[in-house]
């Protein structure tokens, strides 16, 4: 069976080896119109930061393929998909056929309709490729405008930082990761990004790109403008539905998917920030891949079904260890929240409990306990005996797992 993967992204990688693991027979290749393989996209700012090269961030080795008897193909952009045949077809007009197919080509940046916007130094950053060619423009300039205040975008903000930059983080929300933290939470982080000497304005809008036919900063809704020779927009993704929608299969926001990740097409599946499920696009890593592993196994006609992801992000955000996971800004008065907050240490513990079981967590500051919480929210456990003590420094969390978990 030949089984094609387009991108190769954390859901093409995941995908892959579940695909080799299942069934050691199978004819694998992976087409990318990237010039690497697989590396974390959070990982950019060590590249934008000039910590690393682009080879040290790859997280397989070409060895690692060759081993596994995967065919990957760099810089080979798919043009269509031809449904009927069967059909790849490449942006050089070769073509290569598919038995079973799988989307994973990704999103890409999402730009706001913003006046200016095609002005010389403005950038999104997606690819080693945007990183390169930011780090290089970035030494022609001393001030630098982060717009969107989300996970990667102050992970950016920092890397110009330590590339010399003046930077402002403008955000549209009143907090920084409102899908993320609580209020108390964002209220902490922020506090530790501007001791980076980063300033953070929340709660505005940028209605222009400002300079001739080069930016020289941005004018925001209140009224205020702000100085800058590079701006990054890091406002969100958008998925890539062109190749999908041109072939036939129905889109939406995502490339629509049901409930054994296959699209409208026959032996046609979708993973990752590409697909949307449900009528929701994910965009994180963790729901990309339980998404690949589940499709992977359909397309071996194993039929998995996928209910959907609990939202979870365990990282380090600017330097900080951050925990997210599941609800952490609960309809007032239907949960119980518990919290603790060291402003001094940079330390916020949050748990909310339906009926004395953990349904959402935020630990920032401190990850030791992620991997368990997460256990104990799996498993559903009782915890109400313990929320007097539970957040306090050096609670394990283990122990209430039991001695075989």
């Amino acid at each position: 069976m030949k089984t094609v993967i387009i991108g190769c992204g954390v859901a093409s990688i995941t995908a892959a080896t579940t695909l080799r693991q299942s069934n050691p027979q199978t004819e694998l290749t992976i087409y990318t119109d990237e010039n690497h393989p697989y590396y974390p996209r959070p990982k950019l700012y060590s590249i934008l930061s000039g910590e690393a090269q682009p080879s040290s961030i790859y997280a397989v080795t070409r060895e690692w393929f060759e081993e596994q008897r995967i065919k990957i193909q760099v810089g080979r952009k798919v043009a269509s998909i031809d449904i009927a045949k069967k059909e790849l077809v490449f942006d050089d007009g070769t073509k290569a056929s598919y038995d079973k197919l799988l989307l994973a080509n990704g999103a890409h940046s999402y730009v706001p309709p913003i006046k200016g916007v095609d002005k010389r130094g403005v950038f999104t950053l997606r690819s080693i490729e945007d990183a390169l060619v930011i780090r290089e423009y970035a030494r022609k300039t001393g001030k630098a405008i982060v717009i969107g205040g989300g996970l990667l975008g102050l992970e950016f903000a920092a890397s110009l930082r330590r590339l010399g930059q003046r930077v402002d983080v403008v955000e549209i929300f009143p907090r920084l990761l409102p899908n993320q933290l609580d209020v108390n939470g964002a209220t902490i982080l922020k506090g530790m990004i501007e001791k980076l000497d980063i300033n953070v304005v929340l709660g505005v809008k940028t209605q222009e790109i400002l300079g001739d036919k080069t930016a020289t900063g941005i004018a925001l809704d209140s009224g205020s403008i702000f100085e800058g020779g590079l701006v990054l927009f890091s406002a969100g993704i958008r998925s890539n539905t062109d190749l999908a929608a041109s072939a036939g299969i129905k889109v939406n926001r995502g490339v629509v998917v049901d409930q054994y990740l296959q699209t409208s097409a026959p032996d046609v599946y979708a993973a990752g920030d590409v697909a949307e499920f449900d009528g929701k696009v994910y965009g994180i890593i963790p729901a990309a891949e339980e998404q690949a592993r589940i499709a992977a196994l359909n397309m071996l006609d194993e039929r998995q079904e996928y209910r959907g992801s609990v939202p979870s992000n365990t990282l380090k955000i600017v330097g900080m260890d951050l925990t997210s996971i599941g609800v952490v800004n609960p309809e007032p008065a239907r949960y119980e929240e518990i919290r603790k907050t060291d402003k001094k240490k940079g330390v916020y513990r949050k748990i909310v409990l339906d009926q004395g079981r953990i349904i959402g967590a935020i630990i920032l500051g401190d990850r030791r306990a992620a991997t368990a919480i997460m256990k104990l929210m799996e498993l559903g456990k009782d915890v109400a005996q313990y929320k007097d003590v539970m957040l306090e420094d050096g609670f394990d969390f283990r122990r209430l797992l039991g001695p075989k978990q």
